[in-house]
């Protein structure tokens, strides 16, 4: 694309995208809700609209091409958020759209009899099919209707002043700080379109200079014009007058101006409205089109009229919705469902600018930084989430059902399409991994550990007991304490001897009938012993052990130690370990027990790990390059093997083939019903060790998810 663009059509556009319902529609609404305060509103909303305007003015920069807010947060955070994303700027345009066209119908209704509703239906039909038929607005036009505007505002505030009544913004805050705070909420929508001018940065001239000063000066041009316009309002006719009314600059101009002078408002207001609900329509239907290119919407999507190149269907699925909008959802919602989705969008473009920063990839270079980061982009957030809780029920379901909705549509629909990664998942994951390799380094270099407490079922027989003890005694430091504990789960009988124990080892016996006692007496002994590692013998599954396994798991959530099953199936010498599963949190005891474990001249670590089918070579990449870290901690040989397949259990042959022990990770809070780290096991021909880490137990909900989508 040609870059033909310069500052004043850079704020033009900007101001086109603003100017319209935020001024000619939304202020008696809001007055209604806030009275006089309805003037610091406008200030407010401006003021949490400011860092959602910075963070994309440096992402523009970085990234002078075409696309706007849906590629900004996509490349940020991934196509998931791109899908969530991309759902709530499509529906805050429509509703802005349907919102301007029934603001549009009110101020035409000043000209005939006509029922609001049905000029508004017919406007926004006829709308649709110019935009099918591919008449667009041009620039030229674009920049007339704004000067335009800007004229007659000019003339309105100059007009107006003279005539405001200091009595009329008193009380100013007699609606009380709620109302401020739910009509700044409200008005939110107005400066929607601020940053519209980042997804035409491609034909912008100068991008790292045109692109922040246009931007920031729309911001700044507009939060002078919109207080300073409300001010003559409420100054003239009263916030009392003001409130409720859908047509409230006619209203005002009729006291001051004239008929005439509120036939040439309500003119230009007509003017203004018809350009934003068009300028909706067309950015609207583009967001469904552009979301088929990258494969998260049905492909019949990106389908284009023979005749006039424009992608009908989209614009025929979006001009569905707005009829719907106009038909359906008062007013006031229209509002409130709009600056929900626009406050939801922001925050985002927020989320991404952090993104961008904290990945650290080289090929982002903006020619304009954003001042104060990370405070301005957190206060965005912040105060746009906060606004959001504001806005009342429907707003606040709408807004929870956007992110549910883009969940659901990625995870069924665009999971299997799309196969690239966002900046911050690659970031945040070679930075864990990193994280990850000093910590293996770390443990590698210690002893082992200070205590060990090993669990048997009673009716282990003495070759099995001596098998696992000595796995567990390679774990335990010189001169380390050894506890162990048997469980009887039938009869209270008599201590069983624990052969070849070391001088000076503990021996601890435990037998009790019934669960609760069972698992308080574990409690005990863990509470005062502190192991700091705990080896449990799992038994083959039967009706004898299927408790003792279930007390096992029990342990294994509420312990604070690492805890450690051990699948016995015959083990002697260990030369080929298999370690399932990389780059998890598990890791750093996978790798220094199986390094304590394997018997080092000619010794094989195997590191196994399974991506989805859909993984892309960056993350194949990744995971190789975490093993290759590893590898060059050890003198034993590692081997490599990342594997893509959605048949997990079909391969566990092929990919343990030879191990004489496969070491898996397992979760700390495995589901009730469900636990995949046991299903594996039981599906493994060979001696399996499942790891749970002492850390893992300490994790917020919050910090596992996390681990959820890093791993």
């Amino acid at each position: 694309m040609k870059r033909e663009l310069g500052l004043y059509s850079v704020i033009t556009i900007s101001l086109g995208a603003m100017i319209g319902s935020g001024i000619f529609v939304l202020p008696g609404l809001a007055a209604k809700i806030a009275g006089p305060a309805v003037v610091l509103a406008y200030v407010l909303a401006g003021l949490v609209v400011l860092p959602a305007a910075l963070s994309k003015a440096e992402m523009a920069t970085a990234m002078p091409e075409a696309g706007g807010t849906y590629v900004f947060i996509d490349k940020a955070m991934g196509p998931l958020m791109g899908t969530v994303a991309g759902l709530g700027v499509w529906f805050s345009l429509i509703f802005k759209a349907s919102f301007s066209l029934v603001g549009l119908g009110a101020y035409l209704v000043m000209f005939s009899n006509a029922p609001v509703k049905p000029v508004a239906l017919a406007l926004a039909g006829v709308l649709i099919i110019i935009n099918i038929a591919g008449v667009k607005q041009t620039a030229g036009v674009q920049k007339t209707v704004v000067t335009g505007v800007l004229l007659m505002l000019g003339f309105f505030i100059t007009r107006g002043i003279p005539h405001v009544d200091v009595v009329n913004l008193q009380p100013f805050l007699g609606k009380g700080f709620k109302g401020l705070i739910v009509a700044t909420g409200v008005i939110f929508v107005s400066y929607a379109g601020v940053t519209k001018v980042a997804s035409i940065a491609e034909e912008i001239k100068d991008p790292g200079r045109t692109i922040p000063r246009g931007i920031l000066g729309s911001v700044a041009l507009m939060m002078f014009i919109y207080p300073v316009v409300v001010l003559v309002m409420v100054g003239v006719v009263g916030s009392g007058r003001l409130s409720g009314t859908v047509v409230p600059v006619a209203d005002t101009a009729r006291a001051f101006l004239g008929e005439v002078g509120v036939d040439v408002v309500s003119a230009i207001a007509v003017l203004a409205l018809i350009s934003m609900a068009n300028a909706g329509l067309l950015a609207s239907s583009r967001y469904p089109f552009a979301m088929s290119r990258n494969s998260l919407a049905p492909n019949v999507l990106q389908r284009l009229s023979k005749h006039s190149r424009t992608p009908f269907i989209s614009i025929a699925v979006t001009g569905s919705v707005m009829l719907v909008l106009v038909a359906f959802v008062p007013l006031l919602e229209l509002a409130k469902l709009a600056s929900a989705f626009q406050l939801l969008v922001f925050s985002f473009v927020n989320m991404a600018l952090i993104a961008f920063r904290e990945s650290l990839v080289d090929w982002y270079q903006p020619k304009f930084r954003s001042p104060l980061y990370p405070w301005t982009q957190i206060f965005g957030i912040v105060a746009s989430f906060g606004l959001l809780t504001q806005l009342g029920v429907v707003p606040l379901v709408g807004a929870v059902g956007i992110i549910v909705m883009g969940i659901v549509w990625y995870r069924v629909f665009g999971r299997s399409r799309v196969s690239k990664q966002s900046v911050s998942l690659d970031a945040l994951r070679v930075r864990t991994t990193a994280g990850l390799v000093e910590k293996t380094r770390e443990r590698l270099r210690s002893p082992g550990a200070a205590s060990l407490l090993v669990v048997f079922h009673h009716g282990a027989t003495p070759d099995r007991e001596r098998a696992v003890m000595g796995v567990g005694l390679r774990f335990l430091e010189p001169g380390g304490q050894l506890s162990v504990v048997h469980i009887d789960m039938q009869d209270i009988g008599p201590t069983v001897p624990v052969p070849d124990l070391p001088v000076g080892a503990e021996e601890l016996d435990v037998d009790e009938h019934q669960t609760r006692l069972r698992r308080g007496a574990l409690m005990d002994l863990l509470s005062q012993r502190g192991p700091e590692l705990v080896l449990v013998e799992i038994p083959p599954v039967s009706r004898r052990t299927r408790q003792y396994i279930a007390d096992a798991r029990w342990l294994r959530e509420h312990a604070d130690a690492s805890v450690l099953f051990f699948h016995y199936r015959g083990i002697r010498e260990v030369k080929t370990i298999v370690i399932m599963g990389s780059g998890g949190p598990a890791d750093v005891d996978k790798i220094s027990l199986a390094y304590r474990l394997v018997d080092h001249d000619g010794a094989t670590l195997r590191l196994v790990h399974v991506l989805d089918e859909a993984a892309s070579e960056a993350e194949v990449a990744s995971v190789r390059n975490y093993h290759l870290q590893l590898s060059n901690l050890t003198e034993v040989r590692i081997e490599s093997r990342v594997e893509r397949s959605a048949d997990l259990f079909g391969n566990l042959d092929r990919w343990t083939e030879g191990a004489d022990l496969v070491i898996l990770g397992a979760a700390a809070h495995p589901s009730v019903h469900f636990d995949l780290s046991d299903r594996i096991a039981g599906a493994i021909r060979h001696p399996v060790l499942t790891v749970s880490p002492r850390e893992a137990h300490r994790k917020t909900l919050g910090r596992r998810v996390l681990e959820r989508i890093i791993y």
